[in-house]
């Protein structure tokens, strides 16, 4: 007997927004990468922390748990729903980046925070889970329309929004982040690999532009430093201006021991941290180089080098094991997904976090100039810890759900 074929698609099914017993069906393997790596972050931010803040410790432990209630609500919300509000979810993300620019508090000379009271946000950090479920409605909107230039191109006006707020602040690392997941997206999604070519040829050009600033550039000159008292001032550029202290990293990333005592004091220190941990590490809690506070940042960007210090190398391959394994289960939750909603979902969340690992890791090691891109669940920061486990919440959201969409 011939079955007849259903005469609805995948849209027209009915289910809860909002249920909890979705969580009886939560990937049982993903939830032990997480909660080990997390283990591994409060152990390491607490060797690097006791002895100036050890209530980060507990800080750390209180965002994960909070970031855990985020993403069972996410577990629990049927993901197309969310999808279907992205629209109104990026208008609001814009409307918090334009309010940092406004009324932003200024940490570190970048305006990053918008603060009410004890409560601190950073709306760069909700803007790329944001920028995922935005290209996600768009590209599910357009279906195979993706493939025609004018619907491609607009893509980029979708995501280039966020990120050049994100560069006023500025922000260099996290607009940096957005873009691998633009053109990861864009394949995904079934677009012409010729227009992706000519998009990556067009971003290859602006290694000229970045020359043209770098060419004159002298960390040994006082007068091009804005901060001192006797610059010379900038003449005004047409595009983007890196800043100085963008300028003085790349310099010394490009010319490694030119100035091991001021902007490459990072990167200097972070490889001798990485390197006296030998094979088997020193010990925990015996990291000499976090202890006498020669590494800077040991809580937040340079916490690998903490963690490859106290544990050395195999005790750092461990971690990045887990990392590994933790994104390419997140990979296979894509691939075996159904329909190309679930799909685009759950390949954004992956390269958010598969960037913040390996751009991180490459820092710490001197592959990569220095820029303020953290690890995840190892280091130290509210927003930052939120936006992973909310990324998290999305992942495990998305294989749950396979069988509603087999008939």
């Amino acid at each position: 007997m011939t079955h007849p074929t259903p005469d609805f698609d995948v849209h027209d099914a009915t289910v809860r927004v909002v249920n909890l017993r979705n969580l009886r069906r939560v990937d049982w393997m993903m939830p032990i990468f997480i909660l080990s790596l997390a283990v591994v972050g409060w152990l390491t931010v607490y060797s690097a922390t006791r002895s100036t803040d050890p209530f980060k410790f507990q800080k750390m432990i209180f965002h994960f748990l909070l970031g855990a209630g985020v993403a069972v609500l996410i577990i629990a919300t049927d993901y197309r729903f969310l999808v279907a509000i992205a629209p109104v979810l990026y208008a609001g993300a814009i409307a918090l980046l334009v309010g940092v620019l406004a009324t932003g508090t200024i940490t570190k000379g970048s305006e990053r925070w918008l603060v009410w009271g004890p409560f601190r946000l950073q709306p760069s950090e909700i803007a790329k889970l944001t920028v995922v479920y935005a290209l996600t409605w768009y590209f599910t909107t357009l279906g195979h329309r993706i493939r025609k230039l004018h619907w491609f191109l607009l893509t980029f006006l979708i995501a280039g929004l966020p990120i050049i707020l994100i560069l006023k602040q500025p922000n260099l690392g996290t607009a940096a982040c957005l873009v691998p997941l633009v053109f990861v997206m864009l394949y995904v999604a079934g677009c012409r690999l010729l227009h992706l070519a000519l998009i990556v040829l067009m971003g290859l050009s602006l290694i000229p532009a970045v020359w043209w600033e770098m060419k004159d550039f002298d960390p040994n000159d006082k007068t091009q430093n804005p901060a001192f008292a006797g610059a010379q001032k900038a003449s005004p550029k047409p595009f983007y201006e890196l800043r100085y202290h963008q300028k003085r990293r790349i310099y010394t990333f490009l010319n490694p021991g030119s100035d091991l005592k001021d902007s490459g004091w990072q990167t200097y220190q972070s490889q001798i941290t990485v390197g006296s941990g030998g094979l088997f590490g020193k010990g925990y809690l015996k990291g000499t180089q976090t202890r006498l506070n020669y590494l800077p940042e040991h809580d937040t960007d340079f916490i690998f080098s903490v963690l490859a210090e106290e544990r050395g190398f195999f005790g750092a391959l461990v971690v990045v094991g887990l990392f590994a394994a933790f994104l390419l289960r997140g990979f296979m939750f894509a691939r075996d997904c159904p329909e190309m909603m679930g799909t685009l979902l759950a390949t954004g969340t992956v390269t958010i976090l598969a960037f913040h690992v390996f751009v991180n890791i490459a820092i710490t090691i001197g592959l990569m100039p220095v820029t303020g891109i953290p690890l995840p669940f190892l280091s130290y920061g509210g927003s930052f810890y939120l936006t992973t486990m909310a990324c998290v919440g999305v992942l495990l959201n998305v294989p749950m759900r396979q069988r509603v969409f087999v008939y």
